[in-house]
């Protein structure tokens, strides 16, 4: 075990808390006790012939390989996973730190839920389906003490349903001030880039284009035309779910939903009403 998981440790005896006490953190160690999880020495499930030429990896490789490249000098690793937690892609300029993840089995292959390993930045992502930071002895795990982790849910521009997570990993004596807001970028990109994947054979699956084409629906009432209007706006504004989200003050979630019920046509044409 490392000096850091050995602090850890310690610290875990001392307490039954995270020394942060975030209440985000909070409730996944609650979970984590729940499940009987050992605080120390992890046991990764991992799958050595596992599909990584999924839908979701030939997204996010290319946005991924951009900022890789965008930070060259960074002690940072950039991981994508399903839905599950199982790892696909890692990508990592720093020899230093890629030994060190795969001591602790953070590789391709390696299922990081929460579920399996405890608090993580993989795992609380997909569990709370939300942008998440884990710093240092946060991590509900003692062997993953010396990480700070950024995840970030990836969503299916057609469902709006989580379709993997983003994890940025450094070291956890580095700031974590603007990670998590990269991470939940980076995951924007990721959507982005799939709704244009999938626009680009809508004409071949007709699952997509009965989520995306504006066909005739059940008659709306006052209010939920004004909300398919300013939908609508904001998409034209913006260019995406994503975006218009983030300008309406609601969740990705909610805005595809509502593309969806109110069948509001984006991806393939300019949005219009």
């Amino acid at each position: 075990m490392s000096m850091d998981a050995d602090l850890a440790a310690t610290a875990r005896a001392e307490t039954a808390l995270p020394l942060a006490q975030r209440p985000q953190i909070l409730a996944s160690w609650e979970r984590c006790e729940r499940r009987g999880l050992p605080p120390a020495g992890l046991e990764v499930p991992h799958t050595a012939d596992f599909d990584d030429d999924t839908s979701l990896a030939h997204a996010a490789l290319p946005v991924l390989r951009v900022l890789q490249a965008s930070l060259p000098d960074e002690p940072l690793s950039i991981m994508l996973s399903d839905r599950d937690g199982l790892v696909a892609i890692r990508l990592c300029h720093d020899r230093d730190i890629l030994r060190a993840l795969d001591a602790v089995s953070l590789a391709p292959g390696s299922t990081y839920s929460e579920d399996a390993v405890g608090t993580n930045g993989f795992g609380i992502a997909l569990t709370d389906d939300r942008p998440s930071l884990v710093a240092g002895v946060e991590h509900y795990s003692a062997d993953l003490a010396g990480f700070t982790c950024a995840g970030s849910p990836v969503h299916d521009p057609v469902t709006g349903t989580v379709a993997g997570a983003l994890s940025l990993t450094t070291w956890s004596e580095r700031r974590p001030d603007l990670l998590m807001a990269l991470a939940a970028q980076t995951a924007m990109n990721i959507e982005a880039q799939l709704t244009r994947v999938a626009s680009s054979t809508a004409e071949q699956k007709d699952d997509f284009l009965e989520a995306i084409t504006e066909r005739r629906g059940p008659r709306l009432s006052a209010l939920e035309r004004l909300e398919r209007e300013a939908i609508v706006e904001a998409l034209s504004r913006c260019g995406g779910p994503a975006e218009a989200a983030a300008e309406l003050g609601i969740s990705r979630a909610t805005v595809y939903r509502r593309i969806r019920r109110y069948r509001i046509r984006v991806g393939l044409h300019p949005v219009s009403d």
